[in-house]
């Protein structure tokens, strides 16, 4: 097991009116060395060998890992950092426990482009998804933010289609 356990701190961002805080766990043990095979596992948005980080997008969110501390962008609350910790520290000592088999990966994976994405939708602009257009559906979907099952208007082999096609810049 790498991480054990951290220390969290959570800071209001430099708007006063935000809603949201920024939450960072500060390590007790360096994860510098198992960054390049968490590049490999969780396909990361960001990497940097010197000094180590590996910067990620889950759930909307921009998490970065550095050697001795994790920083997560934009969380609602307290709860939603520990959901997010916990999920990384399991998926960081499951890698560690693996590393022998993962081959490190020292550069990012290609993503998913919006125009191939938006060729999928059904490029009426309906709004079913709550955003004014089906561009800006899809570059979502290229981020990572939504999916298939968030285009309600889209017909099913476009929705299988749009799935298999995403599946390819999954690690």
């Amino acid at each position: 097991m790498l991480i054990r356990q951290y220390r969290k701190e959570f800071v209001r961002p430099p708007n006063p009116n935000a809603p949201h805080l920024r939450c960072f766990a500060h390590l007790d043990e360096d994860i510098g060395a198992i960054l390049p095979h968490l590049n490999a596992v969780l396909g990361g948005h960001q990497y940097f060998s010197h000094p180590p980080s590996l910067t990620l997008k889950h759930q909307g969110k921009l998490i970065t890992l550095y050697a001795r501390m994790i920083a997560i962008n934009i969380v609602k609350d307290e709860g939603e950092a520990e959901d997010i910790l916990e999920w990384l520290r399991q998926v960081i000592n499951d890698t560690w426990e693996r590393r022998e088999t993962i081959e490190p990966r020292f550069e990012v994976s290609p993503k998913p482009r919006i125009l191939d994405i938006l060729r999928l939708l059904p490029q009426n602009n309906c709004g079913a998804c709550g955003l004014p257009t089906c561009l800006v559906f899809a570059a979502q979907v290229s981020e990572g933010i939504r999916g298939p099952d968030d285009c309600q208007p889209i017909n099913d082999g476009n929705k299988q289609n749009l799935a298999a096609y995403l599946k390819n810049f999954i690690s």
